[in-house]
């Protein structure tokens, strides 16, 4: 049985953060000849706008950030292009509650875990060694080679466990949704 052209394609072998010498481009340019897939400047201008984003998104702000400025990229392209760069490493995503797939760029962002809070959709980054020195060594136990890991912890927020009205975090969430260049901060380093 001869192998289609789908099944030739290279799968993601290493996470884009570990190759900091590559700029993105470089990156994603290898990643889509080494694939076959189409190199159009569409692709280049939804990596573009996803490497300007310094906080979680998904498919549809990103879209409607791009139109914003002025772009002709459909709703289809920013879809398939964020899968391909899912693919190639350059951005993780997640699936934080029920509703859509949110996304992070990879490149220029330390690495860090999420708390999750199921209530509001609030979400707290952190940094703590103690995960990744459990993935070590949970990888050393069962003779593995870490590569990355995601550890979110679903939760449910002070301010959530109140009435959903009360929260304050549901109020700058709407905001948010409704002017995706505003910038939020809930990180905790």
């Amino acid at each position: 049985m001869a192998e289609t052209k789908s099944e030739q394609k290279p799968t993601r072998k290493t996470h884009a953060a570990n190759t900091p010498e590559m700029a993105p481009e470089e990156i994603f340019r290898k990643f889509l000849k080494d694939g076959e897939y189409r190199n159009t400047p569409e692709r280049f201008e939804v990596l573009d706008a996803v490497m300007k984003w310094d906080d979680h998104f998904d498919a549809d702000n990103l879209f409607i950030d791009l139109k914003n400025r002025g772009s002709k990229v459909s709703r289809a392209t920013v879809y398939k292009t964020l899968n391909l760069l899912h693919e190639c490493g350059l951005v993780s995503r997640y699936r934080f509650s029920q509703g859509h797939a949110q996304y992070e760029k990879t490149i220029d962002r330390p690495h860090h875990d999420h708390l999750i809070c199921t209530t509001c959709g609030k979400i707290i980054e952190f940094d703590n060694s103690r995960v990744v020195q459990m993935q070590n060594d949970i990888c050393i136990a069962y003779g593995f080679r870490p590569l990355y890991h995601s550890f979110q912890v679903f939760t449910e927020c002070l301010d959530g466990a109140m009435d959903i009205q009360d929260c304050e975090y549901a109020g700058q969430r709407k905001s948010a949704l409704m002017n995706p260049h505003k910038k939020k901060n809930h990180s905790i380093k």
